[in-house]
């Protein structure tokens, strides 16, 4: 009886233990969660010091400047036991195509549509489905601006739009790497987008010449639109007033934290403006 005893209060001893063991780990695992926040939001400070720093130093943004250099995974303290790692990588915002341009008054704006189609063509899907993509956006924006609206949800990125129809889907995959949706219409820059969407946003610009602009933009980077459209001096480059710029005041962020066994990834919006750069919106990433 002595014996059984005693194996039954070391079994009530070692459940305790355990109990007492999780819920420390518990608590570890929290304030690590908390701790990669708060080197998030000061992450996000420091990009926007630097947006801010490159706005002073130069009227245009291409990717040879400081903010387009990926930072790799870098330490961030000097505690052995437990660092804390930091890397991440700016997007240049307007270096796609803004689906919020095809949103009009009552209906998509047609040359907005038009810029789509060039684009479906280019990754090889058919251009008819601009039209119904293009429908898409316009309804989820429909009565945006209507002051009588107290609760409104708006999709404030490409993954908030939903195709139900299976083509419209896979065409939504093919065109992801070159499209995005902000809250505002905006141009393109054209220092910093690729040549499908240059293609695109220019009328008769063929995918072999918007090559040959990337090439001539790798050695040196636009200054202004007449550079840009003086660089093809046997091509004629058209495209609609401020539908093409060499700045940009939109950036996407992601950055990803390590801290002891928390891990977060984000991506953000942020909004540079004069003086100041402005998060639009921030998500969590699954990892």
């Amino acid at each position: 009886m002595a014996m059984l005893v005693v194996a039954i209060v070391a079994m009530m001893v070692t459940g305790v233990f355990h109990r007492q063991s999780i819920m420390l780990r518990n608590l570890e695992n929290a304030t690590a969660s908390s701790q990669v926040r708060w080197l998030m939001a000061g992450a996000v400070d420091w990009i926007g010091v630097i947006l801010q720093e490159d706005a002073r130093a130069s009227a245009t943004d291409h990717l040879g400047e400081p903010w387009a250099v990926p930072l790799a995974q870098t330490r961030l303290n000097d505690d052995e036991n437990d660092p804390a790692w930091l890397s991440g990588v700016i997007h240049d915002g307007q270096s796609r195509i803004n689906l919020r341009n095809l949103v009009g008054l009552e209906e998509p704006v047609e040359a907005e549509v038009a810029v789509l189609m060039r684009l479906l063509t280019l990754v090889g899907e058919n251009e008819r489905l601009a039209e119904p993509i293009a429908e898409i956006v316009q309804l989820r924006f429909a009565d945006a601006d209507d002051p009588g609206l107290t609760v409104r949800l708006l999709p404030a990125s490409f993954d908030d739009l939903e195709f139900t129809d299976t083509r419209l889907r896979g065409a939504a995959e093919k065109i992801r790497p070159y499209v995005i949706l902000l809250p505002v219409p905006t141009p393109v820059n054209a220092n910093t987008a690729p040549a499908e969407v240059l293609a695109a946003r220019f009328d008769g610009l063929s995918l072999v010449n918007a090559q040959r602009l990337i090439s001539s933009r790798d050695r040196a980077a636009f200054k202004d639109l007449t550079d840009v459209v003086s660089r093809l001096g046997d091509v004629s480059l058209t495209a609609p007033a401020g539908t093409v710029v060499v700045a940009s005041r939109f950036f996407v962020l992601e950055g990803s934290i390590e801290y002891r066994r928390a891990r977060l990834q984000q991506r953000a919006l942020l909004k540079r403006e004069a003086g100041r750069v402005d998060v639009v919106w921030q998500r969590e990433v699954r990892i």
